[in-house]
């Protein structure tokens, strides 16, 4: 007799990115994402914080700030910018979420209202960044 051991299938994590500039449009992607938004995670601006509490609006969501999802500093360059977006992108993969709504100051316009992600790609994205950057 042959006996054959499943191993659990892990579920996929989402993230749901969303534009500070458009609180209307994080707000119907959450209500409509695949999978019930469960963590809303927002930059430190009092705009990122405010789409995030609208797009939360009628949920019983935690809403946690991220300071590494902050606009560009005056004092950054384009090498610290991206190394931040890098390490940003490895704290959402950190956060106990199954499916969590993103609201970044500095988020690249997609021409998208909403862009959806998932844990591999987070890590994945995140290493080619740290792979690539320059030595300082």
């Amino acid at each position: 007799m042959t006996f054959v051991q499943q191993v659990p299938r892990r579920r996929t994590r989402s993230y749901l990115f969303v534009s500070t500039a458009e609180p209307l449009a994080a707000a119907q992607a959450a209500w409509s994402a695949a999978t019930p938004i469960d963590l809303c995670v927002s930059g430190p601006s009092a705009e990122a914080r405010d789409a995030a509490a609208f797009a939360s609006a009628g949920r019983s969501v935690r809403i946690v700030e991220e300071p590494l999802l902050g606009a560009r500093r005056a004092d950054e360059d384009d090498i610290a910018v991206v190394s931040r977006h890098a390490e940003a992108l490895r704290a959402l993969y950190a956060l106990d979420t199954q499916s969590a709504l993103v609201v970044w100051d500095d988020v690249a316009a997609s021409g998208q209202s909403a862009l959806v992600l998932d844990d591999a790609w987070l890590l994945h994205t995140a290493e080619l960044i740290e792979r690539h950057l320059p030595l300082r």
